[in-house]
């Protein structure tokens, strides 16, 4: 095994345990003994690639990315509302920890048709994924796919480790974000219009 996605809701709705005295102490406790069994199963298994979610929220905290390399931001995979999603998050946590997909079009989320290319260049700030089936693209669309992945591969630690900047916007339709390399060398720049 390389890759685990731990996905989860953290959520629950009868909060009640007859050991505890102390009944506001359930979700922590529950949170500690979450920890627990990670620690378990990955802490011996540093190799394994894990990748955390929650249905429902609290998907970044910090004592998750402890046992999971990145989080699964967010369900809704729309690359315009992306742009918002992916921008905010990227205030507190740097862009390798950040799962973000391309997937197919209209957007189950919205309805929502974008191109294969933008979907791509906001998915291309943040861990690339791809969660839609190759057979349903054209022969074009597969070669574009073919040609995202492997531009992405070669400017992979640039997009993932890279100095992550969010310009300002001139004007309220427009995203500007742009990411450079450690050493200063590349640059990497994404203009966005989201109307």
């Amino acid at each position: 095994i390389s890759y685990v996605k731990w996905d989860m809701n953290r959520h629950i709705s009868d909060m009640y345990s007859p050991v505890l005295p102390d009944q506001g102490m359930f979700s922590h406790r529950y949170i500690l003994g979450l920890y627990e069994v990670l620690g378990r199963i990955f802490g011996d298994r540093p190799d394994i690639l894990v990748e955390t979610c929650s249905s429902g929220g609290n998907r970044f905290d910090l004592g998750m990315l402890c046992y999971s390399q990145q989080i699964w931001t967010s369900d809704d995979t729309d690359p315009i509302e992306r742009l918002s999603i992916q921008g905010g998050i990227s205030h507190l946590y740097p862009l390798s920890t950040i799962s973000a997909h391309v997937s197919g079009a209209p957007h189950q989320q919205t309805l929502r048709a974008t191109p294969l290319s933008t979907r791509f260049h906001t998915a291309a700030f943040g861990c690339l994924g791809y969660e839609l089936d190759l057979k349903y693209l054209s022969r074009p669309e597969r070669r574009e796919v073919q040609e995202q992945i492997a531009y992405y591969k070669a400017h992979r630690a640039t997009f993932q480790y890279g100095r992550f900047y969010r310009l300002p916007a001139v004007k309220s339709n427009k995203v500007h974000w742009e990411v450079l390399s450690k050493d200063g060398s590349e640059g990497i720049a994404g203009f966005f219009q989201t109307q």
